[in-house]
């Protein structure tokens, strides 16, 4: 299910002199791992979280599963990052916008956050990657699904990480980050959709 293609070329970038890692063609079977991820009722994420507008303005999905046949592929992150991990989770996004003025792209960006080390992101979608931020001083204390959206002027943009079908991006989620919604191709029934691996300094 999991097969890596092999000889893969890995690109080296590097933001505040850590690496950002960018791999191509990662799975030898995308389409594959696609349906496996997406086909199926994937639950609506944190709806025990209150206030939440999940579900109301937006759907914000992931499907949060234990699978061991990831561990080769958490392996061969792990190395390159040089973090290890916790289990062989799958972790899913899927995320689509209802058109309502809640939901204003133009003026903010979607929830920049930070996490304990890198973050590994395949994209299933060939637009709206992710985005890397400098904090220029929102108060981060807010719940997940009621205030995501903030104010770009709190906010600058250091680097875009592009999207492209089965690209796989590995970078220090210490640095701001989130998704970059710029157009509204995902304001309706069409989920931009992700796999996500999540490390931790040694």
């Amino acid at each position: 299910m999991f097969e890596l293609n092999k000889d893969l070329q890995i690109e080296t970038e590097y933001l505040e002199d850590k690496p950002i890692y960018i791999i191509d063609n990662f799975y030898k079977n995308p389409e594959k791992i696609e349906d496996y991820f997406f086909n199926r009722d994937v639950p609506l994420w944190k709806l025990n979280e209150k206030p939440s507008y999940n579900n109301i303005y937006f759907e914000d999905r992931r499907l949060v599963k234990l699978d061991e046949r990831l561990i080769p592929v958490y392996d061969f992150l792990s190395k390159l990052c040089n973090q290890k991990y916790l289990k062989p989770y799958i972790s899913t996004n899927m995320t689509c916008f209802y058109k309502n003025s809640f939901n204003d792209y133009k003026n903010c960006f979607w929830w920049p956050h930070i996490d304990n080390g890198y973050n590994g992101i395949v994209y299933f979608n060939d637009d709206c990657g992710t985005n890397l931020y400098k904090d220029l001083g929102w108060d981060t204390d807010s719940i997940e699904h009621f205030q995501p959206w903030r104010p770009k002027a709190y906010y600058d943009i250091i680097k875009t990480l592009k999207a492209k079908y089965n690209r796989m991006v590995l970078f220090d989620g210490t640095i701001y980050h989130a998704m970059n919604i710029y157009n509204d191709k995902y304001f309706g029934k069409e989920y931009r959709k992700n796999q996500v691996f999540f490390f931790i300094e040694s």
